[in-house]
């Protein structure tokens, strides 16, 4: 699985705390008080987990022992609003941390990777090549060994299903030894707020405070908001004009090379492409959010292309299931700095007024919960990410990781 590397860092820190410093000191970040916390207790857990790593016993011998358990758990939750730096700080840990045994995966990849380990599990049941037993403790078991550090991006539930499912897995996968540093925009007894069923999710919520420690990144902005724009990114309004521009720079992006259709394979079934060339997709919102599409169609193509263009995003939708699609979509195209360019009917402000509006009423949050109602946190997120995706930082990223990928 690929990592997502932190921001560009001078050669030589090899702790969280002097990747930081070193960050500031390049200019690249400035320094924030609530995020000096947050890398002061992730310094600690890992250099915690490097003495363990360089004992005689093993990291998984003491993990069983509980050796680590010194204070209320074994990992870290980091938690607040979006674009306080989450992201950044568990990068810069988990490059920091040398263990050979370790997995940085976003909620999305997570589920997606947990059902293709069940699914093959039961294959393997199915023509008696393993013991007749739960699949699902079989693939559980099978991460666990694979990844002694698990930093979870993300951290979000938003449906029953998801709900439990992730309730299990990480209950027994940190009943095994695994240690979590989990980030998220919901303090752990928000998490699922609002939803039905929620009751059912409540041990895991508390199973999960008595494995980590739990740390609020309060810092003082959404950082996001204050990168420089980049001029060619977003083409208001979407019309006959804005269409125009987006032909222009796809001619210019494959270099006038023919553009084709093309079908991805996914999970045995096929999603379309309606054109693309040169690592570069053009699609139309109604492609991408008003057909029955879900993360793991959206990781295939994140994975595929570099840039995406979307002609015609709204800034009113008719379902929320449109807005949840396009928050998985803006999700898993910023996590892997795929470059984006749109058309929209107007900017991502106006864009997340249009999702929250579709939230509303009788499908809408309580009143004394619309802070942390799951839906809202989505939304806030993707529009963060959304403007970000816009700046010149953002753009440079890409470009590193582009190169690579193709290196």
């Amino acid at each position: 699985m690929p990592q997502i590397a932190s921001p560009s860092v001078p050669s030589g820190p090899a702790t969280i705390a002097g990747r930081y410093d070193a960050l500031v000191a390049s200019g690249a970040i400035e320094r924030d008080p609530a995020q000096e916390g947050v890398v002061a207790e992730l310094n600690a857990l890992a250099q915690r987990l490097t003495n363990i790593e360089q004992s005689r016993f093993g990291l998984t011998k003491l993990l069983d022992q509980g050796v680590i358990c010194d204070k209320k758990g074994r990992g870290i939750y980091i938690y607040g609003g979006v674009g306080r730096g989450k992201t950044m700080l568990m990068d810069l840990f988990f490059e920091s941390v040398p263990l050979e045994h370790k997995r940085r995966i976003h909620s999305h990849e997570f589920m997606m990777d947990v059902h293709d380990r069940l699914r093959k599990a039961r294959e393997k049941m199915q023509n008696r090549r393993m013991s007749d037993d739960d699949p699902l403790s079989h693939a559980i078991r099978a991460f666990a060994a694979e990844a002694r550090l698990l930093c979870f991006h993300e951290l979000a539930v938003t449906d029953i299903a998801d709900a439990m499912m992730l309730g299990r897995v990480l209950t027994e996968l940190l009943s095994q030894g695994v240690v979590l540093v989990a980030t998220s925009n919901a303090d752990p007894d928000h998490l699922y707020e609002g939803g039905i069923y929620r009751e059912l999710f409540l041990p895991f919520v508390a199973f999960l405070k008595t494995h980590v420690d739990v740390v609020n990144l309060d810092a003082r902005t959404d950082f996001r908001l204050e990168k420089r724009e980049e001029v060619g990114s977003w083409y208001t309004p979407a019309n006959a004009n804005s269409k125009a521009e987006l032909d222009r720079v796809f001619a210019r992006l494959i270099d006038n090379v023919p553009p084709e259709p093309l079908t991805l394979s996914v999970v045995g079934r096929t999603i379309c492409v309606p054109l693309q060339a040169c690592g570069v997709a053009r699609f139309s919102f109604r492609d991408l959010c008003l057909a029955p599409m879900a993360a793991v169609d959206y990781i295939a193509i994140a994975r595929k292309f570099h840039t995406v263009i979307i002609e015609g995003l709204p800034a009113r939708f008719s379902h929320r299931n449109h807005v949840k699609r396009l928050c998985s979509l803006i999700d898993v195209l910023y996590e892997r700095r795929v470059k984006l360019i749109v058309s929209a009917d107007g900017d991502p402000h106006s864009i997340y007024l249009g999702m929250v509006a579709v939230f509303g009423g009788a499908l809408g949050p309580p009143p004394d919960q619309s802070d942390t109602f799951p839906e809202l946190l989505e939304s806030r997120r993707a529009v963060s990410r959304l403007i970000e995706m816009r700046s010149c930082d953002y753009s440079a990223a890409e470009r590193y990781h582009c190169a690579r990928r193709l290196s």
